[in-house]
């Protein structure tokens, strides 16, 4: 409003009309009036539905509950601890091995908590200072995640953040004269991941029920998949991610990049499955071969602009578990998997990342102000 009334006494003040100054008079009246009601429609989801919306309605058809128990008015809290193997390798298109960066992490264990009521289901993690995959010899590395997921019954998505920071160099390439790796804490790696899955079998097959725990498979089945999604993916460095040393095994062109920048159009079909044994044990898996469209620029500094070039890259993924559900507590031992090679320009660039560990988690009765925050946030009838 200070704003507004500068602006107006620097404009119309030297106006002697009386109409300059009922003009001033009816916007510091109508701009306060409008702003509240915007306010009053935004900061209340149940009434921004009613306005803009008046006849949303969502009506879900019918789980087959001879095959999924649900679990409407639970809010299941969780614990994760998984053992990470993050392994990143940058070599020549010529494929000279002797001249390729194999940057690894020093990670331990992560610790990871998540909550899921209804369809929405939330999780952060960290790093701990000790674990299966820690190594003194390697720089120490700092870890960051953070997840949101919508899990419906035929739609799912999910937006996950990952940041990883300090890598070492274990090629042979860049080894000191004792022995000794090359330490990069300033290399990082940050991705932004948003993806979306259709359940074709969605009446009988629970994709929900072994990642967030909010259904339950109670006789085994096997579903087919569709996904899609799109990723960003940076990779940068304070200096050149290569060296000197590594330097006449490269394309010159490559020599001082010190950023990989790139996004990632996935999709492709996919196949999971729940097998119940003893109507209580389970265990499960996912498989997507997906393909991707590697969209990528090289850069010596951030603010350098080039245009991008492409790559299609085949990228397969998959989770396995195995463990036990009740009606309040749950748990099993996870195994996730990813890996793909990308041919790009310059260089071939091969990511793996893998993650072991166990879940343990138990469903309370969600208060009754978390469950009436969730009816006035969400679409009518969610």
């Amino acid at each position: 409003m200070a704003l507004f009334s500068c602006y107006f006494r620097t404009r119309i003040s030297p106006m002697k009309s009386s109409r300059g100054r009922q003009v001033l008079f009816a916007l510091l009246l109508v701009v306060p009036t409008v702003a509240a009601a915007q306010e009053n429609v935004l900061l209340h989801p149940d009434k921004f539905y009613r306005k803009f919306f008046p006849h949303l309605r969502i009506k879900r058809a019918p789980l087959d509950t001879a095959y999924i128990k649900t679990y409407p008015n639970a809010l299941s809290v969780g614990v994760h601890v998984l053992s990470p193997g993050v392994r990143l390798n940058l070599s020549p298109r010529a494929s000279e091995a002797s001249a390729s960066s194999n940057f690894r992490t020093s990670m331990g264990d992560i610790l990871g908590f998540s909550a899921s009521y209804r369809y929405v289901a939330a999780g952060f993690a960290f790093l701990l200072k000790s674990g299966l995959q820690k190594n003194d010899a390697y720089t120490p590395s700092a870890y960051r995640t953070a997840t949101l997921k919508f899990l419906g019954s035929a739609y799912s998505f999910q937006f996950k953040y990952i940041r990883i920071k300090g890598f070492t160099d274990i090629g042979a390439i860049n080894r000191g004269t004792d022995g000794s790796y090359r330490l990069r804490p300033d290399v990082l790696s940050k991705e932004f991941q948003f993806e979306g899955i259709y359940n074709f079998n969605w009446k009988q097959y629970s994709y929900a029920a072994p990642i967030t725990f909010s259904q339950r498979q109670v006789r085994s089945r096997i579903g087919l998949l569709l996904k899609a999604g799109a990723f960003y993916h940076q990779l940068s460095g304070d200096s050149a991610l290569i060296t000197r040393t590594q330097q006449p095994y490269y394309d010159p062109a490559f020599a001082n990049i010190a950023t990989l920048r790139s996004v990632r159009v996935e999709a492709g079909p996919g196949v999971g499955g729940n097998l119940v044994l003893r109507r209580r044990f389970f265990v499960s898996f996912v498989f997507f071969p997906s393909v991707n469209l590697y969209l990528y620029k090289f850069l010596e500094n951030p603010q350098q602009k080039v245009s991008a070039r492409q790559a299609f890259v085949f990228r397969p993924e998959g989770r396995a578990s195995i463990g036990y559900q009740s009606r309040r507590m749950y748990g099993g031992v996870r195994f996730e998997y990813d890996w793909n090679r990308a041919a790009l320009q310059f260089i071939t660039l091969s990511t793996v990342n893998r993650y072991i560990g166990f879940d343990l988690g138990y469903r309370f009765t969600a208060p009754r102000a978390m469950r009436k925050f969730y009816r006035k946030t969400m679409p009518p009838g969610m």
